[in-house]
């Protein structure tokens, strides 16, 4: 009746064949109704019949057209109008921080903040409980904080709070008050429907739990009563209800509790409880006076429709059907919560150029149907969230997601479950460039990231829609991302064309993504203590670590690698080098020798992806082994001539896992073409991994050790002579401390045994290095990865 306390909401229309169907706005609750139903509640309440107490049970972030500040003023203000005198604080409460509490306190003084687990930093803004006295009846309220929601606290507000188990302080405080002579106990809470179960089964003492934050769009009329005629003669255990209400301001609950006397000369005791909810519908008439109030403070004006954003679901099926299902469940004509939320995980990971996104799920979904307009997708993307991207061990992200057991992070890019990512099996120790938020990256879950690397929190967007790290730029929220993607589309694509870019996004992630890397496999620069034996009669033999002698040596070795990966196969280009020299005094001359002198070709074709259940793979490789300068013969003081050997390897391999990283055997073919000697043998590979110091979180380690195998074993020929060996078998033990990034210190025990195949050379010889070098290993990715 009072056009001036009007909202403004949209009706929806699709059309189906020849007919038509309406959908109104969802219901929000909204303070206009629900002030007037809480009123009548409270004047139900006869001033004889006992006492009124009008509790809030905590705010989600959302996005209601203002200020986190003003929009606190607004809400607790309608609050103090509406009789509150309690607040349990939530998302919202706690995301303004102390100082923003604080302010919220000092202008409406009539609110107390009741919260038992949660203690603010610098300040005494909670109670941990609060005892209100009617007669001689006591009763005693503690606050509870859902601690999941540090999950979702930016960092500077989570540094402010400190938070406690829920069950250790209900324990506690149910202990004070029973000391202080309550009569009965009511939490009220926040937490989890589950963790209820648990604050019921593990806490005695507690008579109510009323709960709030149960995500339930269409509360039941429900009507819950339990008498307790021995309650004088019992002791306290489990609650005799926990009373849940619903989210979003759509319901409105009541707590009635009755106390009685068995005579005039004992004291009162609870002998009752009875709990009520009623839903706040559109035909409750609002409270009109409060809502023009409110509207005056807030100042909200209603957002422009703006353009068309996202086209009717119906046309994007009847263009694509198979978006009909998602994840194997009907979508009922519109996008469901998840293909929205699959969706900006999307954008964020391919905008950023990212291998991974890992993102928050939206807290609020109200589930429009039709054509989406600019206003009606700004409603869904209320989050702040800002995108940060690092290079985050694969490790570190496994455990993260791990970490999640509730269900409340969105991913783009990785199978947990195939254990894979773009359809590459997950290495631990290899770094992926990940797009995130800063809540996740600041927040509770920070740890996670303690090791990240290259992090870029500014950017700009490029015409082409990109985001492009940029020190000059500045911080991007999610929801800026996606609605530039969004208008980009629809700046440059109209009718058919928008609807098929726009099914392009909603399509779920490839399940293999071609990949180029480059590889920097332990390039080192090393000091090297060098010890040999059993090599004599092993002069002409062109093996540098043959012929070096005792000594201390300074040198270094690298390995680069560029990897091709498809689908079903994997093309590595090996390129490694060594070179150590040492001057030591033989006979009282001074003699120069090599201990490291070695270049290495090679090409590898092999089977790739993630293949269940098979063990072993077939592969084949081409290398070409040769040296800065060739090695001298002790003996004679002659130059052998220079190496240049060219071999054959085709066999099988075992699929590499966490700690076994290689297992190949194989046959090879060999021949030095600096002098030829074709020679036939077989070929055994393996190298073995393991953390060292894993964290309690799971987090990769800052130290590994490396166990690495090489054995080469050439059969007996006619042709045999001093220059060939029959054995050669390296192994080399490697501890391996991280410094800084990719920068580590590596300890390394390097054993090589060989043995000839004439008599000159039947004793076994070795060579042993006790190396320490500084090393560097990457993974490098160019698609995704900044080199620097």
């Amino acid at each position: 009746e009072d056009p001036a306390a009007w909202t403004t909401g949209e009706m929806n229309r699709v059309d189906l064949l020849d007919s038509r169907l309406y959908e109104l706005p969802l219901n929000l609750g909204g303070l206009g109704p629900r002030a007037t139903l809480l009123r009548a509640l409270r004047d139900s309440v006869t001033p004889t019949a006992g006492l009124v107490i009008t509790v809030d049970l905590g705010h989600q972030v959302a996005d209601v057209g203002m200020s986190a500040a003003n929009r606190a003023l607004v809400d607790f203000t309608a609050l103090r109008a509406l009789g509150y005198s309690l607040s349990v604080p939530f998302e919202f409460e706690l995301a303004l921080g102390v100082a923003g509490l604080q302010a919220l306190h000092e202008a409406i003084p009539e609110l107390t903040f009741l919260a038992a687990n949660v203690t603010a930093r610098d300040s005494a803004l909670f109670l941990r409980n609060r005892i209100i006295a009617h007669g001689d009846v006591r009763v005693g309220l503690i606050g509870l904080v859902n601690p999941t929601v540090r999950q979702r606290l930016p960092r500077a507000a989570l540094l402010d709070f400190t938070f406690e188990s829920p069950t250790d302080v209900a324990r506690r405080e149910v202990a004070a008050l029973r000391a202080a002579g309550v009569t009965t106990i009511v939490v009220l809470s926040n937490l989890d429907p589950a963790d209820h179960a648990i604050l019921a089964n593990e806490v005695r003492g507690v008579d109510v739990i009323l709960a709030d934050m149960y995500v339930q769009w269409a509360p039941e009329l429900t009507r819950t009563r339990v008498d307790v005629p021995q309650r004088p003669y019992a002791r306290p255990g489990a609650p005799l209800l926990v009373a849940r209400m619903a989210a979003n301001g759509i319901g409105v609950g009541r707590l009635d509790l009755e106390f009685r006397r068995n005579s005039p000369d004992t004291s009162a005791h609870l002998s009752a409880a009875e709990h009520v909810t009623q839903r706040v519908t559109d035909r409750t008439a609002p409270d009109t006076a409060l809502v023009r109030t409110i509207a005056e403070m807030a100042m909200v004006t209603r957002r422009p429709r703006g353009e068309l954003m996202v086209p009717a679901f119906v046309d994007l099926i009847e263009r694509h059907p198979h978006l009909a299902t998602y994840e194997g469940r009907p979508t009922q004509g519109r996008i469901p919560q998840r293909m929205w939320e699959d969706f900006m995980a999307r954008v964020v990971r391919v905008r950023g150029n990212a291998e991974v996104s890992v993102i928050r799920r939206l807290e609020q979904f109200p589930t429009l149907i039709g054509k989406l307009h600019e206003n009606e997708v700004e409603a869904w993307l209320w989050t702040e969230d800002e995108v940060v991207l690092v290079d985050m061990m694969g490790g570190d992200l496994r455990a993260l997601l791990k970490s999640d057991t509730r269900g409340e992070l969105v991913t783009s890019g990785i199978e947990l479950g195939r254990g894979s990512i773009l359809g590459h099996p997950i290495v631990d120790h290899v770094n992926y460039r990940v797009a995130t938020t800063n809540v996740l990256f600041e927040g509770a879950r920070a740890p996670f990231f303690a090791r990240t690397r290259r992090v870029r929190q500014t950017f700009r967007i490029d015409g082409e829609g990109v985001l492009v790290p940029d020190p000059n730029g500045s911080p991007l929220a999610l929801r800026d991302l996606v609605f530039s993607e969004l208008r980009r589309l629809r700046a440059q694509q109209r009718g058919n064309r928008q609807i098929d870019a726009i099914a392009e996004w909603l399509e779920p992630d490839p399940r293999f993504v071609r990949l180029l890397s480059v590889a920097f496999d332990r390039p080192n620069l090393f000091l090297s203590m060098n010890q040999v034996g059993g090599n004599a009669g092993y002069g002409e033999v062109g093996e540098s670590r043959i012929s070096a002698a005792n000594a201390w040596v300074i040198g270094s070795s690298g390995r680069f690698v560029v990897t091709q990966t498809r689908q079903h196969s994997a093309t590595d280009y090996g390129f490694g080098l060594a070179y150590a020299r040492q001057a030591v005094r033989i006979g009282g001359v001074e003699a120069v020798r090599e201990t490291a002198d070695d270049m290495r070709f090679d090409i590898t074709l092999r089977p790739t992806g993630l293949r269940d259940g098979v063990r072993l793979l077939p592969f084949a490789r081409g290398e070409f082994d040769s040296e800065f300068t060739p090695t001298e013969d002790p003996s004679t003081g002659l130059r052998n001539p220079r190496e240049l050997a060219a071999r054959a390897i085709g066999g099988l391999l075992i699929p590499p896992g966490p700690t076994l990283r290689r297992m190949e055997f194989a046959l090879a073919v060999e021949n030095d073409f600096g002098r030829k000697n074709l020679q036939y043998g077989v070929q055994s590979r393996m190298e073995y991994f393991l953390s060292v110091g894993r964290s309690a979180r799971g987090l990769a380690a800052p130290a590994a050790y490396r166990f690495r195998n090489d054995l080469t074993y050439y059969f007996p020929s006619a042709s045999d002579d001093a220059t060939r060996l029959g054995l050669r078998y390296n192994m080399v033990h490697e501890l391996l401390v991280s410094i800084v990034d990719e920068l580590a210190l590596a300890i390394t025990a390097d054993f090589f045994f060989f043995r000839g195949k004439v008599p000159a050379t039947s004793a076994l010889g070795s060579n042993a290095q006790l190396r320490l070098g500084l090393t560097y290993e990457r993974l490098w990715k160019p698609r995704y990865q900044p080199f620097l």
